[in-house]
């Protein structure tokens, strides 16, 4: 089965249709970002809908103690780290919250990753592989080269990943039927005019269920 993550929800009618469709995760953004919420929003959405899926918190480069006042907030599941975070700090935060800790790696042409991969393995439970940006730590989309993916998978070894940056529906079925990705991020590819698009979710949803259905036949 292929996880899906829709990323950056910033309204609780958002969060019930994700719950209602059985996604597998949703991500509030804390870092700056035009999808910033604050953990008090955050944790306001998630108690009016008990039954939502695993919530993910996206951060950038935060401290300890910015990561206790926000899950003080918001109960989250994941903490997805998108920053410049060392392996030792993965470790620290996996061990102070007993909570799952993704990695999100940025993929560019020409870059060496098999180190880098291996000295985050021990210390967190899954890979974001999403495209570099100068600018941006996330949410550009855009997508890095797929090709990449067979690589990203070898050297990620027994650690699951997420394909993430410029995915939407027109390119949904080239990813899943050429590369097969443990699971997908989506946010920006499931907009329309910058606000997530409940019929763009919902028809993304159910491909990723259609295909999941094929692929065990």
């Amino acid at each position: 089965m292929t996880s899906v993550k829709i990323c950056g929800i910033t309204r609780v009618d958002t969060l019930e249709l994700l719950a209602r469709s059985h996604a597998d995760y949703v991500g509030f953004v804390f870092a700056k970002s035009r999808r910033q919420v604050t953990p008090e929003a955050a944790g306001e959405m998630l108690r009016k809908v008990p039954e939502h899926p695993a919530a993910v918190g996206v951060f950038v480069n935060p401290t300890l103690t910015e990561l206790e006042r926000v899950l003080s907030a918001a109960p989250l599941q994941v903490i997805q780290l998108h920053g410049r975070e060392t392996p030792d700090f993965c470790a620290e935060v996996r061990r102070k919250f007993s909570l799952q800790v993704w990695k999100a790696i940025s993929i560019e042409e020409g870059r060496e990753l098999s180190d880098e991969l291996e000295s985050y393995r021990p210390h967190v439970d899954a890979f974001l592989f999403d495209t570099h940006d100068q600018q941006l730590a996330g949410g550009t989309g855009k997508r890095f080269a797929w090709t990449e993916i067979p690589r990203l998978r070898m050297l990620a070894g027994d650690t699951p990943f997420f394909v993430a940056g410029g995915i939407h529906l027109d390119n949904l079925g080239e990813l899943l039927e050429g590369y097969r990705p443990d699971a997908i991020d989506v946010s920006s590819g499931v907009e329309t005019d910058g606000q997530k698009d409940h019929g763009k979710i919902t028809q993304l949803l159910e491909r990723v269920r259609e295909y999941d259905k094929q692929d065990r036949n």
